[in-house]
């Protein structure tokens, strides 16, 4: 590994190009290392994991001057940005998009093409390759998406050599010991900063980390916000790679569509899932309370002035668990606001499974290699097959098996993705979960390989702001917002103790703070409205030994029984007499008054 001088501007790169031909360890998240290969004058194909990462570059939430853009559903599609030269190629191929493709090509200029993996063997016999070079970006998903995009890795890891150059590219790079064979002799630079700001972490350990995640909603809800030190926090953003998980902390939470942004894939499962709940995307109106799955781990930008990054790891859920060395210094680096204080804080919220239930990572990985042996000696075995003997054991090879088979030299070979794909995932489920020690320990060693980690006792902030305060606490909290404009802190309130209110009006601050908790308040609530009942019936009594149903009572007359039960006006009297205001001639003369059509139930 070699250390390659750079020169920085801010927080970002300034290089007229990417190294070529290399494994680039830019070190920093959000650096600007894309943007180099998007604005530079090289013909780039850039190949990406995710579709989102296309349209944040493509349909960018903030302009040039820093303003915050919207925009439509209906204008993100593939093709052309509407505001750069650049052409995202991602989703259906379809032969409209290949002809306004072809039409681009076609063009004068600098080309610069952002794909997804998957269509890099799709979009190499349009072009020349040996004219463009190849930015292979966030190549540290390689390894994490290989189980369920095999075939997206592969055309990657089959093609990038034809290109002018190439440059995998990341901050977070892959470990020596799952690195793809195919790139084990490729140069790797690191870039070398002078200076590099901590990685801030708080990891906090709980039998049921969603539950935990509710309690710091509804610590947002009460209050309006977190306090770390002297600063708060106004928004939140969970990464939690689960939509059941998400749904399950809405529910919890009496979150709605106006609360919360969810930013997941927009497909029926989801939809389906989330029922009432809106999918959204990264360059939507940023909310209160925001929900990321993997979508949006990488190289998509968040801006927010006090959010804090939250990570929800469920040991029983394998999408959840997120790798240390190359998930969480990625999620880090989501929210770009250099003036937010804690956009190097995650607070990782986890649980561990016990640990002895499961094979040591040593003998497991022992035991993989040993049958990855024997895979090579089943290589060596079936290609002195004839052909269509060969032809029979593709169709019988598993979609990870150890073996897989060459095309162009009708051969079998070892896929050695396989063997490092099934032990990075045994490594994350099985050992770093297994224990807090086992996680620490873990971030430590990223640390080591990245940027300083610090950190952070979970008493200085979390502990505090999970902890359900007393009534007292809340009912002070709720008196201060009074004449605020809070109203959202103050609803919240009020949909927990739906008699606060009541108590704040009719026993009065003195006489809460005297009575301290919720369920002596609850008790003289319950007093008065008992006693507010026998004094009603005792009126209604009264009243009925005074009128009959049709009488007739001049408003005067009503007014001044009205007072003598401390009432003001003869109106009043309507929680115990059905009044119907008319006039009627006594002695002669027209009389004011209401007619008794009946008496209240009390």
């Amino acid at each position: 590994m070699k250390k390659l001088k750079i020169q920085v501007e801010g927080n970002y790169l300034i290089m007229q190009d990417l190294p070529h031909n290399c494994i680039f360890n830019k070190v920093v998240t959000g650096c600007g290392g894309t943007t180099i290969a998007l604005t530079n004058t090289e013909n780039y194909i850039i190949a990406v994991p995710t579709t989102e990462l296309i349209e944040n570059k493509c349909y960018p939430p903030k302009d040039k001057n820093g303003n915050n853009t919207i925009w439509e559903i209906s204008m993100k599609k593939a093709g052309l940005s509407p505001i750069r030269n650049l052409f995202g190629l991602y989703g259906r191929f379809t032969p409209l998009l290949k002809k306004e493709l072809e039409d681009y090509l076609s063009r004068d200029g600098v080309k610069k093409i952002m794909c997804t993996y998957d269509k890099i063997p799709a979009l190499i016999p349009l072009i020349t390759p040996t004219e463009y070079r190849l930015l292979v970006d966030e190549y540290h998903s390689l390894i994490k998406i290989y189980s369920y995009r095999k075939d997206a890795v592969d055309g990657v890891l089959d093609n990038f050599n034809k290109f002018k150059s190439f440059c995998f590219m990341s901050a977070t790079p892959i470990d020596a010991a799952f690195k793809p064979n195919v790139l084990q002799d490729v140069e790797e630079y690191v870039a070398d900063w002078e200076k590099t700001e901590p990685l801030m972490i708080v990891p906090y350990k709980t039998n049921k980390p969603y539950m935990l995640a509710a309690n710091i909603i509804a610590t947002y809800q009460r209050q309006g916000y977190i306090e770390k030190g002297t600063f708060k926090s106004y928004e939140a953003y969970f990464f939690i790679n689960s939509v059941k998980e998400i749904k399950k902390i809405l529910m919890q939470t009496n979150l709605t569509n106006e609360d919360c942004r969810i930013i997941c894939a927009d497909e029926y499962k989801n939809r389906k899932t989330l029922g009432k709940f809106k999918i959204s995307t990264s360059t939507d109106t940023p909310k209160k309370f925001n929900f990321i799955t993997s979508k949006s781990f990488e190289g998509v930008d968040f801006y927010s002035e006090t959010g804090i990054c939250y990570v929800i790891s469920n040991v029983y859920n394998k999408h959840t668990l997120l790798s240390i060395d190359m998930d969480i210094p990625q999620i880090a680096g989501r929210i770009r606001n250099i003036d937010n204080p804690f956009r190097n804080l995650v607070v990782h919220i986890f649980n561990t499974r016990p640990t002895d239930l499961f094979d040591s990572y040593e003998d497991v990985k022992a035991e993989t290699e040993k049958d990855f042996e024997y895979a090579k000696e089943r290589a060596a075995l079936f290609n002195q097959l004839s052909k269509g003997a060969k032809q029979q054991q593709i169709q019988e090879l598993s979609k990870l098996s150890y073996l897989k088979y060459n095309e162009d030299k009708e051969e079998f070979a070892i896929n050695d993705m396989a063997i490092k794909i099934e032990l990075f995932n045994y490594k994350l489920m099985n050992y770093i979960y297994n224990s807090q020690k086992s996680l620490v320990n873990e971030y430590e060693k990223a640390g080591m390989q990245h940027f300083k980690v610090e950190w952070i006792e979970t008493d200085n902030f979390i502990k505090k702001a999970v902890t359900k305060p007393t009534f007292l606490e809340v009912f002070n909290e709720y008196v201060s917002m009074q004449y605020s404009f809070d109203f959202e802190a103050r609803q919240a309130i009020e949909q927990e103790y739906p008699f606060i209110r009541d108590a704040l009006a009719r026993l009065g601050i003195e006489q809460v703070k005297k009575l301290r908790s919720k369920k002596k308040v609850i008790e003289t609530l319950n007093m008065l409205k008992e006693t507010d009942s026998n004094i009603d019936m005792s009126i209604l009594q009264q009243l009925k030994s005074l009128f009959k149903i049709g009488d007739f009572v001049p408003a005067k007359d009503l007014r001044s029984i009205a007072k003598q039960f401390g009432l003001k006006k003869a109106t009043d009297l309507s929680k115990w007499l059905d009044l119907r205001e008319d006039t009627k001639r006594i002695e002669g003369k027209v009389t004011k008054g209401y007619w008794i059509s009946a008496f209240s139930d009390i």
